[in-house]
């Protein structure tokens, strides 16, 4: 009976999307499937606004000590489906990974992963690299190979990305060590077309060295944006800058320096962002800055190179860390909370559609945990709404718990 209700309900909302002439037709806020994710971060969201689909892969479920997560890696295929809620697709895909890149192409409607890296469960040293790039299908809801010995050297957290006018897919920068103590980083540019790889030269005002960034393409510009990141080491401070790479003229731009504070989103790594066609603009959510992970959102006007803030969310007190004895706990006033908004994280689900922006999961550093919760945005003037509560990863104050230190 489950099942018939599930199909029926698949049915209805891919109609109603598809039918829509202005009026939503789907209660965006509703959520009738019993499934969902387990706890994960370090994943992407990839969005089909015909399928009224969103689609999550793999990820990391394994404890965090320190805040270093543990190999616990996933090859579970997801999709949520706004006005039902989750799935799990039993079909065969890639492996085991997570800190892949991915893109949507919306010609053929498939999401493209590339990379990734894996590492028994429970195992210490180097981890396995990929250089695979995997396609799934929203229509024929599978999975596919296309490239796995050609092309950019295995790496994880590359910035990938789709161009529709092109037809290419484009891979930039990533690590390539396979040794977590050791930060490696691949600055290189690939085109992937009509199923052959080249690497292409870059010019302009070339970003400095940085891992962990921020991306997404802006489509109208036809420019690769990325925002802020890490100098490739474990004790740097982020940075807070803006660069744009333009793939017609392969020069870079920056668009913004970051000196401006309150004009710019702070320092951070991890950033979540993604473009907003209806508003042809850059949307970022969240992301570890050098004080913790933030739950703030902002919107880039690219042609200006100015930043807005369009909800601010939790700050941070100044207060120093320790608590109950502990010099590396958090005290529960390190941040003043806003309750209305999603607990702080970074490297979880963040996609767009039906003009609103879909949160899932990620880790939340300060609590030492993945969340395992869903939240919905509306960019028609709506503030957020949790969808489905977390079981894990929150603070007290956002569980309602009475507790001495921020998470416990």
């Amino acid at each position: 009976m489950r099942l018939f209700f599930a199909l029926f309900m698949l049915v209805s909302c891919s109609q109603n999307v598809e039918e829509d002439t202005g009026e939503n037709l789907i209660d965006l806020d509703a959520v009738s499937s019993l499934e969902r994710p387990s706890l994960r971060s370090e994943i992407y969201g990839i969005a089909d606004e015909p399928s009224n689909t969103i689609l999550a892969f793999g990820g990391n479920e394994g404890p965090i000590v320190n805040q270093y997560p543990k190999s616990v890696f996933l090859n579970e295929t997801w999709i949520f489906e706004p006005g039902f809620g989750w799935t799990q697709l039993n079909i065969e895909g890639p492996s085991q990974r997570s800190r892949y890149g991915a893109a949507y192409d919306s010609t053929n409607r498939r999401a493209l992963i590339f990379g990734g890296r894996y590492r028994d469960e429970g195992t210490t040293g180097n981890y396995t690299l990929f250089r695979e790039l995997w396609a799934f299908d929203f229509v024929t809801r599978t999975w596919s190979l296309l490239s796995e010995k050609q092309g950019p050297k295995k790496r994880f957290y590359p910035s990938v990305f789709w161009d529709d006018k092109e037809q290419a897919l484009y891979v930039y920068s990533g690590l390539t060590n396979k040794d977590p103590m050791v930060i490696t980083l691949g600055e290189d540019l690939w085109r992937w077309k009509d199923g052959q790889w080249e690497e292409l030269e870059m010019g302009g005002d070339v970003p400095s060295r940085r891992a962990f960034l921020g991306e997404t393409w802006d489509p109208m510009r036809r420019e690769l944006v990325i925002f802020g990141g890490n100098p490739g080491t474990y004790w740097d401070l982020a940075n807070n800058e803006t660069y744009a790479l333009n793939v017609d003229s392969l020069e870079w731009i920056q668009l913004s320096d970051g000196k401006k504070k309150k004009k710019n989103p702070s320092t951070r790594m991890h950033a979540q962002m993604v473009y907003d066609w209806g508003e042809e603009r850059v949307l970022l959510f969240g992301g570890h800055t050098d004080l913790g992970d933030a739950n703030d959102l902002w919107e880039l006007d690219a042609e200006a190179g100015e930043w807005i803030e369009l909800r601010s969310a939790d700050s941070f007190t100044g207060e120093p860390l320790g608590c109950l004895d502990n010099a590396s706990d958090v005290p529960a006033d390190y941040v003043d909370q806003d309750l209305t908004a999603p607990e702080r994280r970074h490297r979880g689900m963040f996609a767009l559609m039906h003009d609103s922006l879909w949160l899932f999961g990620g880790m939340h550093a300060e609590c030492s945990n993945h969340l395992d919760d869903t939240w919905r945005y509306g960019l028609d003037g709506a503030d957020w709404t949790e969808l489905i509560e977390a079981r894990t990863g929150e603070s007290c104050a956002r569980q309602d718990a009475d507790c001495e230190c921020l998470c416990y």
